[in-house]
């Protein structure tokens, strides 16, 4: 085959066509659920769409994403790098029509934490396969990668919600020390109510989980504010639909870092409470959810100005207090 005419036949496999996109948020617990999801949403391409139909199937996780796509779709000089590789190895290009049709399969997992290293698998797998052999290639070359991506998630999670209990451990040992020094009459004065020695403990944990919840609402809103909403109005970017669903995105990393924590910081020390923990999360994240829903409406209905710390701390607040009710209620 002639150079010139493999070039024109990559560039044609994506430029001027329209790239198919889908995206779901992942359960940070459900992988049942999320392997279900993916499954549905992979089945419903393929039965609508093309062998050669560009596509990009994004899975939103707490704090990376992870992409599944053929190759070339974001750079197309990898596709011309790796037919160029496959051609020198073997004299044969498979990502044609003489071997294959389509391109091979790519999933990425975009790490959203310093620390983390981002990563990307091309499959040894083709978009026709995805096509004539779904059962297999879900099973055996997609979901184990998706899987793996996941799990690496589950360890980002763990390690930030880890180092925030540590911190909390901090100012709950620092509050404990100050009230130690003060009287009667100046801790009184100093958090506006009297305070018996033996409310002290607990009065020392509220403090501390309130300073960690606050840093994850701060955190989130003035992302939010940075770097979504910038300089347009709160009207403007919900009728933006990548930007809407980023923001609700970040609504269900901010409830999840959240109850996280307090399962961390409780659960790890009380395996009941741990179980507890776990199996209200999923009524108090619809909560959540509806609550933010009526605000955003509120806002555009009433043409609020939107507030982004006020917005969250208004959504999340009422979270974290249930949490502490629910926490006292099982003691």
């Amino acid at each position: 085959m002639d150079i010139n005419d493999l070039k024109k036949q990559i560039n044609d496999r994506f430029e001027n066509s329209p790239i198919q996109s889908s995206a779901f948020y992942a359960d940070p617990e459900d992988q049942l659920d999320n392997q279900k999801k993916l499954r549905v949403t992979l089945k419903s391409f393929i039965e609508t769409q093309k062998i050669t139909t560009p596509f990009a199937l994004q899975i939103m996780a707490t704090h990376s994403d992870i992409t599944i796509m053929p190759l070339g779709l974001l750079d197309l000089n990898e596709l011309k790098e790796w037919e160029d590789k496959q051609r020198k190895e073997s004299g044969v290009t498979y990502g044609t029509t003489d071997k294959k049709e389509g391109t091979p399969l790519v999933i990425q997992f975009e790490s959203h934490v310093k620390d983390t290293k981002s990563d990307r698998q091309i499959l040894n797998t083709y978009t026709d396969d995805l096509f004539n052999h779904f059962h297999d290639t879900f099973n055996n070359e997609i979901w184990p990668v998706v899987i793996k991506y996941l799990n690496e998630n589950q360890t980002i999670l763990y390690n930030l919600e880890k180092r925030l209990v540590e911190e909390s451990n901090e100012i709950k040992d620092n509050t404990l020390k100050q009230l130690k020094k003060m009287s009667k009459d100046e801790i009184k004065e100093k958090i506006g109510m009297d305070l018996e020695e033996a409310q002290w403990d607990h009065y020392s944990n509220y403090i501390a989980d309130m300073s960690q919840v606050n840093s994850i609402i701060v955190s989130s809103s003035t992302f939010t504010k940075e770097q979504i909403l910038k300089d347009k109005v709160f009207t403007q970017m919900m009728n933006i639909a990548q930007l809407r669903n980023t923001f609700f995105w970040i609504l269900d990393n901010t409830f999840n870092e959240i109850i996280f924590f307090y399962i961390q910081a409780y659960g790890a020390v009380d395996p009941k409470l741990k179980k507890h923990l776990h199996s209200i999360r999923k009524n108090l994240a619809t909560n959540m959810r509806n609550a933010a829903w009526k605000r955003c409406n509120d806002i555009i209905e009433d043409q609020k100005k939107f507030d982004s710390q006020k917005f969250f701390t208004d959504v999340f607040l009422p979270i974290a207090e249930n949490l502490e009710v629910e926490i006292d209620k099982f003691k």
